[in-house]
């Protein structure tokens, strides 16, 4: 019974996050970005990495990570999943990202190379988390989109 109710409750999340991976998806296409959404991202079927979502324009790349939460509460993501993330950045020319939606809230996005990195460039743990601070501090949608066409990003 209890682990029916886990199982229920971990399929209505992956639901949510497809939800939302989805609206982001459709929202940079709607920018007039290419979009391409990892149907398994995360999900262990693939032998090499997937990120969640790959937006290109004009020769720019997004490679993001999206994480959703209905609350505004920390958020942990794994070192390794973040140097995955960067490493297909780097190997696509393209700029790495968390994407963060809390309910009711607008998109966010986080460069990851802060993420695993303390002050003296070396990785910090196992987990980096984001505290709802850190993910309101985060470029908006808007923010990101114009800093990648005009060029002020810098690749990792």
């Amino acid at each position: 019974m209890i682990l029916d109710l886990a199982n229920r409750y971990v399929v209505k999340s992956k639901i949510k996050g497809v939800k939302v991976e989805r609206e982001l998806a459709n929202k940079l296409w709607s920018l007039g970005f290419a979009v391409v959404r990892s149907g398994s991202s995360g999900g262990g079927v693939r032998k090499r990495f997937a990120p969640d979502i790959v937006a290109m324009k004009n020769g720019k790349i997004l490679v993001l990570e999206v994480k959703y939460r209905s609350k505004e509460e920390s958020i942990s993501i794994s070192v390794d999943r973040l140097l995955k993330l960067l490493d297909f950045s780097r190997r696509a020319g393209g700029y790495a990202y968390v994407a963060v939606k809390y309910s009711g809230s607008q998109w966010r996005f986080i460069d990851v190379k802060e993420l695993v990195k303390d002050n003296d460039g070396h990785i910090d743990s196992r987990y980096v988390t984001l505290h709802p601070e850190v993910v309101k501090k985060g470029l908006s949608l808007r923010q990101l989109v114009e800093r990648l066409l005009c060029d002020k990003l810098s690749i990792g």
